[in-house]
């Protein structure tokens, strides 16, 4: 954003900041009407306390409303998508590739498919992270290039973040539904001769990843998604149904703008 647009619209949320809050203005806008409209925040320890839109000229009520949606969309969405990615990246790939490289020497059925079990979350992290690392690199050198963000980003973002759901949604249900395989692996690491070649922390890893079932359970619970069989449908279902979900939560954050007054 240019540094004199940059200045004016501080200038202008700052005479609505309250006592002890942090301002920001997000150099994203979405056009209304042939005007910039731009989202900003106001923080109070590090908590978003209200929002305002503004742009470059003179504000009114029916263009920021057309303005809010996107933009509040937006910024939810990337944010959720780079939150919940920087959480599972910090996994590295080791934890995954060094057990499933220890040689297993027994016909334990339970083991057997719970190496298979753990093979499966391993492919749906490496998946999860092609798509993180897609979405930065659009982010950075795509969004944060042009600033103008469109009906395709939003599309996009809404596309991206129902993926995340769905590589969510097949990790804790894999860690469910094979929990008793996978302990059965992680108990054949530790006791073979083979797991003494893995890091205490790639060990624990494995043991602990299927430990607690009711936070599970509470974290599929919280996805809040429809289950389907069909993996592809099941994906269409859940878009649809986020997009139901996602305008609830813009529309109902119309309370916390504060500028310009509703």
């Amino acid at each position: 954003m240019d540094e004199g647009i940059t200045k004016l619209l501080m200038k202008k949320v700052k005479k609505h900041r309250k006592w002890a809050e942090d301002v920001f203005v997000n150099p994203i806008y979405w056009e209304v009407n042939g005007k910039p409209y731009f989202m900003a925040g106001f923080m109070k320890n590090n908590i978003a306390t209200a929002t305002a839109y503004l742009t470059i000229g003179e504000e009114t009520k029916e263009e920021v409303m057309l303005a809010q949606f996107p933009l509040a969309l937006f910024a939810n969405l990337s944010s959720s998508i780079f939150q919940i990615g920087e959480a599972r990246m910090k996994v590295g790939s080791a934890f995954y590739i060094n057990p499933l490289n220890i040689a297993v020497s027994t016909d334990n059925p339970k083991v057997l498919t719970g190496r298979e079990a753990f093979a499966q979350l391993w492919d749906i992290q490496q998946k999860f992270n092609r798509l993180i690392k897609d979405f930065k690199h659009y982010y950075n050198y795509d969004v944060l290039v042009r600033k103008r963000i469109t009906e395709e980003d939003i599309i996009k973002t809404q596309e991206t973040a129902n993926q995340v759901n769905m590589y969510q949604y097949l990790t804790v249900s894999t860690l469910l539904v094979r929990n008793d395989e996978i302990r059965a692996f992680a108990n054949f690491l530790e006791t073979t001769e083979g797991g003494k070649e893995l890091d205490a922390e790639q060990l624990i890893f494995v043991k602990t990843i299927t430990e607690n079932k009711e936070a599970l359970r509470y974290s599929l619970a919280m996805l809040d998604m429809i289950v389907d069989e069909d993996i592809e449908k099941m994906k269409e279902l859940n878009y649809h149904y986020s997009l139901k979900k996602n305008k609830k939560i813009i529309e109902k954050q119309r309370q916390f703008i504060r500028f310009p007054k509703r």
